[in-house]
């Protein structure tokens, strides 16, 4: 099974009315996020938008590979004009997130979760991961935000065993340019509140995710691992958790894994 590329000229005008002013659909790259961290070094890419559905390079968290076979993927980037503030920098990814769960939803007729700070899941499986990168450009501060949506993968296609796709959830071809559509008009709104209204987004992630209200294993660099119940997200983004009566705050970066204790 695979999918067609979203239809470039479709797709700019359904999201003409949005922060998005550039649509890029191309054939194959390595890494969309790659591609916009580079040219912000030499050009303004704030509004801009990369997308392809065989992204052959794609990273996610710590440099971890995220790979999936031409046509079986979703890819894409956003450019986002941030400034100097990078102190609520942790919150794009969520925000990303909650635009996923909102237009997998509204497109495929399934409702995802989210499992702090980057996974998109659906029946517990991962459908969808997402990483944001923040650069210095010629044009100042810089976030990339990228997700990858495994629409048509097949089962004996998926890199791991928790892994799945929305066609093997559905049964049916996912339409690439509704879906992507969909996600840039909800990130471009959702992008409104940022970084004014935290408090508004933390009540929606909460109830969105997997994780806030779970028993956790929080695993941290060197091993050091904190078990404790997750209480919800703080106004940087970072997860909070109850680690039996002491507070623990950890950021996507500090954060080498998270699993719910029942996985």
């Amino acid at each position: 099974m695979t999918m067609d590329a979203p239809d470039a000229a479709a797709l700019t005008d359904l999201v003409a009315d949005t922060r998005w002013r550039g649509v890029e659909v191309v054939d194959a790259t390595g890494s969309t996020n790659a591609d916009l961290v580079a040219r912000a070094a030499t050009e303004d890419v704030d509004g801009l938008v990369r997308i392809t559905t065989d992204q052959t390079a794609g990273r996610g968290r710590h440099a971890r590979v995220w790979v999936a076979p031409a046509g079986s993927q979703l890819a894409m980037s956003s450019a986002v004009a941030v400034g100097d503030d990078t102190e609520h920098l942790g919150w794009l990814s969520l925000i990303a997130g909650l635009a996923a769960v909102a237009a997998i939803d509204e497109t495929v007729g399934v409702r995802p979760g989210l499992k702090w700070p980057n996974d998109v899941l659906v029946d517990d499986r991962k459908v969808a991961g997402i990483l944001s990168e923040y650069t210095q450009g010629v044009a100042g501060g810089i976030a990339v935000i990228g997700i990858g949506i495994n629409t048509a993968m097949t089962p004996d296609q998926l890199p791991v065993p928790t892994a799945t796709s929305l066609g093997i959830s559905t049964g049916r071809p996912v339409d690439a340019t509704a879906l992507a559509a969909a996600f840039l008009k909800e990130l471009s709104a959702l992008l409104e509140l940022w970084p004014t209204d935290v408090d508004r987004l933390a009540q929606t992630y909460r109830s969105r995710s997997d994780t806030v209200g779970k028993r956790v294993r929080l695993v941290l660099p060197g091993d050091r691992e904190i078990v404790g119940t997750a209480t919800g997200v703080d106004a940087a983004g970072r997860i909070v958790i109850d680690a039996d009566g002491r507070e623990v705050v950890a950021a996507a970066g500090d954060v080498t894994h998270l699993r719910a204790l029942d996985d």
